[in-house]
C-alpha cells in the first residue's frame, strides 16, 4: 500500500460489515449494517433480507456519529442532553443525521478512530452487540 493508503480500506471495512450481519443472523434479528470511514463517509452499507427499509439511513447515522465523536452512539445521550446546541452543529456537518440511539460504535487502530459501524433494526441491545461483534474485527 502507498502512503495515500487510506487507515479503513474496503476490505476491513468488509469484514466488520459481514461479522456485524453474522451476528444478528445469529440472533435471529434482520438489521442493516453501515461502515464508514473516519469522516462519516460510507465504505459499505448492507441491508439483510427482511430488515426495514429505513434502517440502512439509522445505521449510517448511528456510523457517521460514532466517527465524528469517536465515541459510541450510545454514549452520546448525556451530552446532547447537557449541550444540545452542540448536537445541532455536529449535526450541521456530518454526511447523515447526528444521533444517541445505540448501536454506533467507533472503529479503532493504534488508539486513532479510524471509522465506525453502526447497526439498526434490532433491539438497541442487540444493535450494539452486533456493532461491537463487526468492531472486533479489527
Amino acid at each position: 500500500m502507498s502512503d495515500l493508503a487510506p487507515d479503513l480500506d474496503l476490505s476491513a471495512a468488509e469484514a466488520v460489515a459481514q461479522a456485524a450481519l453474522a451476528a444478528a443472523r445469529a440472533a435471529g434479528v434482520r438489521v442493516s449494517v453501515a461502515v464508514v470511514d473516519a469522516r462519516g463517509a460510507d465504505l459499505v452499507v448492507l441491508r439483510d433480507d427482511g430488515a426495514s427499509w429505513f434502517t440502512p439511513g439509522v445505521a449510517r447515522a448511528k456510523a457517521a456519529t460514532a466517527a465524528a465523536m469517536a465515541a459510541p452512539t450510545a454514549a452520546l445521550g448525556d451530552l446532547r442532553t447537557a449541550y444540545p446546541e452542540l448536537a445541532d452543529l455536529v449535526d450541521d456537518q456530518l454526511p447523515h443525521r447526528f444521533t444517541t440511539l445505540p448501536g454506533g460504535v467507533p472503529l479503532t487502530r493504534d488508539g486513532r478512530t479510524v471509522g465506525a459501524v453502526g447497526v439498526s433494526g434490532a433491539h438497541p441491545d442487540q444493535d450494539v452487540a452486533c456493532a461491537e461483534a463487526g468492531a472486533a474485527t479489527l
